[in-house]
């Protein structure tokens, strides 16, 4: 049998499908080679771990498969097992569901989630945000409900955001505090998912700081707390100058 990749559009659009070869049959002289290295092909399949338990996780009607092979904003038009050999591609794929943004993005906005969450480039060169014009749009149009609309930050002052984690994915239970400055929810959410993986898809985000929850007992001191509550009434105290705070504690199961 032939598959085929289901893309995520509206059935009136004239859209024509692509075929791909059928990974069950054997292999044919006619088989399109690939060069690539072992990292590319971990690259590869991290995205399609991370793609499979994030549909599981949300009990998703989509299909894993059809995803990777359908072509994506996010990769400039290409499918997944096309670009995610290559480690900028990659990481958008792992940041796109391990944040559940949504089936597509524009490539611009999720570098500029790494970028603010690392302070460095992505992948081999120096990323930088393409004009409007110049951004990949899927060819059913600018509009598709599928590709995520991110907020601009537009001025915004940065507030103090505080996260707690906790996580078992039935090889270890992470608990986890954050405490740093940013101007919305999803550039923490982004800081996170680079530093800690999976494990920061149950952060709990808020803003300023809560000294009563469980968590903050748990694993912050009473002079850290101290800090924080401080700082949270007063975010341009000399206190607050580089905050980014990261407690954590793992259990192997």
């Amino acid at each position: 049998m032939d598959m085929m990749t289901m893309f995520d559009v509206p059935a009136a659009a004239a859209m024509p499908l692509v075929r791909y070869e059928d990974p069950l049959d054997d292999d044919a002289p006619t088989d399109a080679a690939v060069t690539t290295t072992r990292r590319g092909l971990v690259r590869l399949a991290l995205v399609a771990a991370e793609t499979g338990a994030r549909f599981q996780r949300e009990a998703a009607e989509h299909d894993p498969m059809s995803w990777l092979l359908a072509p994506r904003a996010l990769f400039g038009g290409a499918s997944a097992i096309d670009a995610c050999l290559a480690r900028q591609e990659c990481m958008r794929g792992i940041l796109l569901h391990g944040l559940s943004l949504g089936l597509d993005a524009d490539a611009a906005d999720i570098d500029a989630l790494v970028a603010d969450s690392d302070g460095g480039d992505v992948g081999d060169g120096t990323v930088t945000a393409a004009p409007q014009s110049k951004r990949p749009r899927r060819a059913d149009g600018p509009h598709h409900d599928n590709v995520l609309p991110f907020r601009q930050a537009g001025g915004t002052q940065p507030r103090l955001f505080t996260a707690t984690i906790v996580h078992d994915d039935g090889f270890e239970t992470v608990h986890a505090f954050h405490a740093s400055f940013a101007t919305d929810e999803a550039e923490i959410a982004g800081r996170l998912f680079m530093r800690m993986g999976p494990a920061a898809a149950d952060a709990a985000i808020v803003t300023g700081f809560d000294h009563t929850s469980p968590i903050v007992e748990a694993l912050v001191s009473q002079a850290i707390c101290d800090t924080l509550m401080m700082i949270d009434a007063e975010p341009t105290s000399p206190l607050a100058a580089g905050l980014d705070l990261n407690i954590e504690q793992r259990f192997l199961a």
